[in-house]
């Protein structure tokens, strides 16, 4: 009974092993271009979206001029 304790001790110390082992390892080149261009995507998203409502913002003023 001691020894199927133990086998299972140390089987369950390996997987869990393993499975950490293989949960941090490295990402990969490709993994890290592909975040970082979406990353670039989110900025210029959100510069573009800065850039129109602030266009918008400038048109309604000059525009609420003419009429006011």
């Amino acid at each position: 009974m001691s020894t199927y304790k133990l086998n299972t001790f140390l089987f369950l110390a390996a997987l869990l092993f393993l499975s950490t082992a293989q949960s941090t390892r490295p990402l990969s080149r490709a993994t890290l271009e592909s975040q970082e261009q979406a990353n670039l995507d989110k900025a210029c998203e959100e510069e573009c979206l800065m850039r129109r409502t602030l266009i918008a913002h400038t048109d309604y003023i000059y525009t609420q001029e003419k009429h006011g």
